[in-house]
C-alpha cells in the first residue's frame, strides 16, 4: 500500500513540476526568447561602419550640379571646401568656421577681397596634388557651367552680382577669382557679401576639384573658348565619379539600392572614424525601423507620424526639439508641359486641367484656403512645427512674426473656385495628379489632406496623389515642368533671408523659374533688400517681400519644423548644427563603439 501511494505521489509531483515549468515564464520566471532579445537590447553590428537608411538618393555627385541635400551630403563625404562651419550651433547666425583646404583667410575692406592661403601637401584620391589653381578652376567651373536649377547662382551673386552666367561675361568671372602665389583671392561685388560669401562656400558647391583629373575625363578645360561645350551640359563623368581630398572616397554607387564610401587611408587630416559609410535606400518605414532595432542601421529617417513607435527604447539616442532653418510647402506650376502625363485631358473639361491652369490666382488661393494647417501640424507633426506664411522663417534677419498666414477656410476656398476661370471651374471641375517623393510619409499625408478637402468642397474636384523617387523622379519633372502641384522643402544654403526669398520668388530662382513665377520689378526688390546697408530698412524690405509672396500666392508654406535625429546608443560625438548638409550630421567628428 505504501509503495502504491509513493508511486502516485511521484506522479502528482511530476505533474505539478510540469505545470510550474509551463506557467513560470508568464509569471516572471525563466525568460522567453523575446524577453532575452529585449534584455540584450539593440545588438552591436557592423563594426567600423556607419550605416544609414533613408528615403532618397543623390541626383548627382557633381558638386556644380547637385542642389539637393542628398547630393550635397554625398559630396561632402568625398570633397572638401576651403572652410566649414565650426562645431555645435543651436542658433541661426553662424559666423565661425574651421579651416579645411584653406589654412587661413583675411578680409580687405578697401578692395572687398577675401584672401585664402591654400593648404600644402594635400593629395586627391587619384593621386594629384592640391594647388591654388585647382581652387580657381573649381569656382570658375561652377560659375560657367551654371546648370539649370543648380547651385551656381550662390557663387555668381557675391562674385559677379548676377544669378546667371548668361547675364555676365567671362572677363568678370575670370577677374573675380585670382591665384596669387600660395593664395587665392576672391573679390566680392558689395560689402553686403562679406559674411555671406564665407557662409556660401562652406558647403558642397564650394568644394575643390582636381583640375587635371577633370580635364582628363572630358570636363571643361578652364578656358573661355571651352565654356560653350560645357555650359549646362548634363550628365557628365563627374555625375557618377568622384575624386576629392576628403576623409572618405567613393567605392560604389548602386543606383536605387545604396551608395558606399570607403576610408581614405591617405587623408591629410586625422583618420576618418569609420572605415565605411553606407547610405542605403529604403522607402518603406517598417524596413528602416526593423533595421534600426536590429542594429543593421545606425541611423534611419523617421517620419514624424511614427515617432511614438520608438518611444521607450533605451538603446536609442533620441535628439529632438532642435530649431533648424528648414521650411516646406506646396507649389503650383503655371506653365505645365502640355505633354505632361499628370494633367489628364489637358483641358478644362472635367477630365483634366490646361497647362496654364494655375495662372488664375483664384485657383491658387482656393488651394491655399483648402488646406487644414492645424490638423497637419498637430496630427502629423505632433505639434513640433510652426506655421509660417512665407519663405522667410524664424531665425532669419527680416522674419516677420506677425506676417499674414493662410487660414483653413473651405467656404472662402469655394468662393475663389466659383470665380476661377470665369465660373467654368466650379461647374466643370478638374482632374490632375499631385506628386510627392516616395517614402516621405509627411508629404504624402499633406497631399491627402489637400485631396480630401478639395473633394469635399466640390465632388468634381479630383486631385490624385502619386509618389515618385527623389533623384530620378520628382526633381527631373520639376525641371521639365511636367509637375503640376508638388510639395517640397528648402534647407538653408546660407543663414540669410535672401537665400529663402530668391529660390521661391526670383525669376531665376531654383523653384520659381520652373513655376514661371516672378518679374523684373520683383527681382529688383529682392536685390534691393539683399544690398540694403541700413539694417532697419533691410528688415522692412523683407517684410514687404513676405507680404508679396502671400498676396501673389505662387505657393503656400506649410510649416517650419523642429528637428529630430535617431541613432543607436553606439554612435558617439553627434552634435547639432543647423547649417550641416545631410541628416546624420558631422560624421567626421562622430564614432561608433560599444563603450
Amino acid at each position: 500500500m505504501s509503495k502504491r501511494l509513493s508511486k502516485m505521489g511521484w506522479i502528482v509531483l511530476v505533474a505539478l513540476l510540469s505545470l510550474v515549468l509551463v506557467v513560470w515564464p508568464a509569471c516572471g520566471g525563466a525568460p522567453t526568447e523575446q524577453e532575452e532579445e529585449e534584455e540584450q537590447g539593440i545588438p552591436y553590428k557592423n563594426d567600423g561602419m556607419f550605416v544609414q537608411m533613408t528615403i532618397g538618393e543623390p541626383e548627382t555627385l557633381d558638386p556644380a550640379a547637385g542642389y539637393d541635400t542628398t547630393s550635397g551630403e554625398a559630396v561632402l563625404y568625398v570633397y572638401e571646401p576651403l572652410i566649414y562651419y565650426k562645431g555645435e550651433l543651436l542658433g541661426a547666425t553662424p559666423d565661425e568656421f574651421t579651416p579645411l583646404l584653406a589654412e587661413s583667410w583675411t578680409w580687405n575692406e578697401a578692395d572687398l577681397t577675401w584672401t585664402f592661403k591654400i593648404r600644402k601637401g594635400v593629395k586627391f584620391h587619384e593621386g594629384g596634388t592640391l594647388t591654388p589653381e585647382d581652387v580657381e578652376y573649381s569656382f570658375e567651373r561652377i560659375m560657367t557651367q551654371d546648370r539649370v536649377g543648380g547651385p551656381a547662382l550662390l557663387i555668381d551673386m557675391p562674385l559677379v552680382g548676377v544669378e546667371l552666367y548668361e547675364d555676365t561675361t567671362w572677363a568678370a568671372v575670370d577677374a573675380s577669382v585670382e591665384v596669387s602665389g600660395d593664395n587665392v583671392v576672391f573679390k566680392v561685388t558689395n560689402i553686403a557679401f562679406k559674411m555671406i560669401f564665407l557662409q556660401t562656400i562652406a558647403n558642397s558647391w564650394g568644394v575643390i576639384l582636381d583640375k587635371e583629373w577633370c580635364v582628363a575625363n572630358g570636363d571643361w578645360d578652364g578656358t573661355e573658348a571651352d565654356v560653350k561645350n560645357h555650359f549646362q551640359v548634363e550628365p557628365n563623368y563627374l555625375w557618377t565619379h568622384m575624386n576629392g581630398t576628403g576623409p572618405w572616397k567613393l567605392n560604389q554607387w548602386e543606383q536605387g539600392v545604396q551608395i558606399k564610401f570607403e576610408k581614405n587611408a591617405n587623408y591629410w587630416g586625422a583618420p576618418a572614424p569609420f572605415d565605411w559609410v553606407i547610405n542605403q535606400l529604403a522607402e518603406e518605414w517598417t524596413v528602416r525601423k526593423e533595421a534600426l532595432l536590429a542594429g543593421d542601421a545606425d541611423y534611419v529617417a523617421v517620419p514624424r507620424q511614427y515617432i511614438h513607435e520608438l518611444d521607450g527604447i533605451s538603446d536609442l539616442q533620441v535628439n529632438k526639439d532642435m530649431a533648424g532653418l528648414l521650411v516646406f510647402g506646396f507649389f503650383m506650376v503655371m506653365d505645365i508641359n502640355p505633354t505632361s502625363p499628370y494633367i489628364g485631358s489637358g483641358k478644362l473639361d472635367g477630365n483634366g486641367i490646361p497647362g496654364n491652369f494655375f495662372t488664375d490666382k483664384d485657383v491658387r488661393e482656393g488651394f491655399r484656403e483648402a488646406f487644414d494647417y492645424n490638423t497637419f501640424i498637430n496630427d502629423i507633426y505632433y505639434g513640433e512645427a510652426t506655421q509660417v506664411g512665407s519663405p522667410v522663417i524664424a531665425g532669419l534677419v527680416g522674419f516677420n512674426p506677425d506676417a499674414q498666414k493662410p487660414v483653413f477656410d473651405k467656404a472662402a476656398a469655394a468662393e475663389h473656385f466659383k470665380k476661377a476661370w470665369g465660373g467654368e471651374l466650379w461647374t466643370k471641375g478638374f482632374k490632375f495628379t499631385m506628386l510627392y517623393n516616395s517614402g516621405n510619409v509627411m508629404r504624402k499625408a499633406a497631399c491627402e489632406i489637400l485631396q480630401k478637402n478639395l473633394l469635399s468642397i466640390n465632388s468634381k474636384f479630383q486631385a490624385f496623389v502619386q509618389p515618385l523617387s527623389w533623384g530620378t523622379g520628382i526633381l527631373p519633372l520639376i525641371k521639365t515642368k511636367d509637375a503640376t502641384v508638388y510639395i517640397i522643402g528648402w534647407q538653408a544654403d546660407t543663414p540669410h533671408a535672401d537665400n529663402f526669398v530668391r529660390p521661391f520668388m526670383s525669376t531665376a530662382g531654383t523653384f520659381a523659374q520652373f513655376q514661371t513665377y516672378g518679374n523684373a520689378e520683383l527681382d529688383a526688390k529682392i536685390n534691393a533688400a539683399l544690398l540694403e546697408p541700413d539694417p532697419a530698412k533691410q528688415v522692412q524690405k523683407y517684410y514687404e517681400l513676405q507680404q508679396i509672396f502671400y498676396d501673389d500666392c505662387p505657393g503656400f508654406m506649410l510649416a517650419q519644423p523642429l528637428n529630430r535625429r535617431y541613432f543607436t546608443k553606439y554612435i558617439h560625438g553627434w552634435y547639432w548644427n543647423s547649417m550641416h548638409t545631410g541628416e546624420p550630421g558631422p560624421l567626421y567628428y562622430m564614432s561608433k563603439s560599444q563603450s
